[in-house]
């Protein structure tokens, strides 16, 4: 019935419930919640490329994209109805993760639910799960209705329809177990920031810490090749090209994604997971890690994804961007291009040349080239900082316009991140020893491990 995410773990349950508790998120209130029925309610018996009530084009970009819908309807009601959908994505199981970050999540059988909530059903875990829909009324027998989007066999024959069945954790509703219940936030809830540091040792094993900067060592994975994490997704390069992603907490389940794989990237806010193959081809899901997969370009060595921008470095150098959905057109930016990033909350494309020189752009698909530096071996963007390795090693950072002067950070260097929302800059060593600061480039460092062979920064 929809885009799917897992068995329950003991621990994700007890932190979303503490959660709720320590974060203090206040659910909608009673007129949001009737308008969000109301809304749901006035799309009955519509299909993905109807014309909604609204008068736009069926929800989100289901018509276009022609996949399981249940997730962007849901999303699309608590979007126009004054409530926070930050991270939400076409995946079902995105509501039971977004329910964990903002305490909203209940998997307790004794919760009662509320009009309005979002009812997840069969999660599986890292994102996945099979269905979710609207509680569009609370019956006193203790049943419920809730109203579905893609309630049928087909995402292209389905339509929006009532169903209804048991009101608790645990209990059916039209065949599919529920999995949890998830408030809705107003849109002017703001979540604290949650920081991860992902590593991947000289010998292949990936590590990732959450929290600050003295956080303990969480162990992913061995024998790996390529690690990435972006927000709470996390990546894993196997050497015979298997790809593997979980989305959630540190303990979630892994979720394999594809083979052949030589590079790839997450976007975890979209849900979005890049891959270029073996043989050149680049395919981008959305939706979490069991999207389906489209078709993108050919003749490609590199995939970068920020926000709803993807890029692409083909094997000839040239870098090409789109922005927007997944069908969107390609925009050619540069050739001679060795390196690609993109920064979509500041709007900013870098491209670090083969001859090492950088170039960077503000405003997107169309700004205009500004030469920043040379002789650059490793460069990362994010928001309003760039941060560069030169060939002899320095590693320098600047922070707000494209014509900020340059920071010197470290000698020694091999590899730089940044990540503008946390304040982090974090600078590798070439004898495989990470430090990170915050507070931003004046911040002071604080050994974080030794023996890594890459790393990344990441904030959601």
């Amino acid at each position: 019935m929809s885009n799917s995410t897992t068995a329950k773990r003991t621990v994700a349950t007890v932190l979303a419930a503490s959660a709720m508790v320590m974060l203090g998120f206040a659910p909608a209130q009673a007129d949001t919640r009737s308008d969000i029925r109301d809304l749901a309610a006035a799309n009955l018996n519509k299909q993905t490329c109807s014309t909604n009530s609204l008068g736009g084009v069926g929800f989100m970009d289901s018509c276009r994209m022609q996949w399981a819908w249940c997730a962007d309807f849901a999303r699309w009601v608590w979007g126009n109805r004054n409530v926070n959908t930050d991270r939400l994505s076409a995946a079902a199981g995105s509501f039971y993760l977004y329910g964990q970050q903002n305490g909203t999540l209940h998997t307790d059988a004794s919760y009662v639910p509320q009009v309005g909530d979002a009812v997840v059903f069969n999660y599986y875990g890292a994102g996945r799960a099979d269905h979710v829909s609207l509680v569009d009324a609370v019956n006193s027998n203790g049943t419920i209705r809730t109203i579905n989007g893609n309630f049928g066999d087909s995402p292209t024959t389905s339509s929006v329809q009532f169903a209804t069945g048991g009101g608790r954790v645990g209990q059916s509703v039209a065949g599919q177990t529920i999995s949890a219940f998830i408030s809705p936030v107003g849109v002017d809830t703001v979540r604290p920031t949650v920081n991860r540091i992902g590593v991947r040792t000289n010998d292949g094993v990936v590590h990732v810490k959450e929290g600050n900067l003295y956080a303990n060592w969480v162990q992913e994975h061995g024998g790996m090749v390529k690690s990435k994490v972006d927000g709470d997704m996390i990546g894993v390069l196997a050497a015979d090209g298997t790809l593997s992603v979980k989305q959630g907490n540190l303990w979630e389940t892994w979720f394999t994604q594809a083979g052949n794989v030589k590079d790839f990237s997450l976007e975890s806010s979209r849900g979005r997971v890049g891959i270029v193959r073996t043989d050149g081809t680049v395919a981008v899901k959305e939706g979490g890690p069991q999207g389906t997969w489209v078709e993108e370009m050919n003749n490609a060595k590199e995939v970068e994804l920020s926000g709803d921008y993807l890029g692409v470095v083909s094997n000839d150098g040239t870098a090409y961007v789109k922005k927007g959905n997944l069908w969107e057109t390609w925009t050619t930016q540069l050739g001679g291009v060795a390196d690609l990033e993109i920064s979509a909350s500041s709007d900013r494309i870098g491209a670090l040349r083969t001859n090492g020189s950088l170039t960077v752009k503000d405003g997107g698909l169309y700004g205009t080239w500004l030469e920043q530096t040379s002789n650059v071996k490793d460069f990362d963007l994010s928001g309003d900082y760039i941060g560069v390795v030169f060939n002899d090693g320095l590693a320098s950072v600047k922070q707000g316009n494209l014509y900020a002067n340059w920071i010197n950070q470290m000698s020694g260097a091999k590899q730089i991140e940044v990540d503008a929302k946390a304040g982090r800059i974090g600078v590798l060593v070439t004898d495989g020893a990470l430090n990170v600061k915050e507070g931003g480039p004046y911040g002071t460092w604080t050994a974080q491990a030794t023996n890594i062979a890459e790393f990344q920064l990441t904030s959601y």
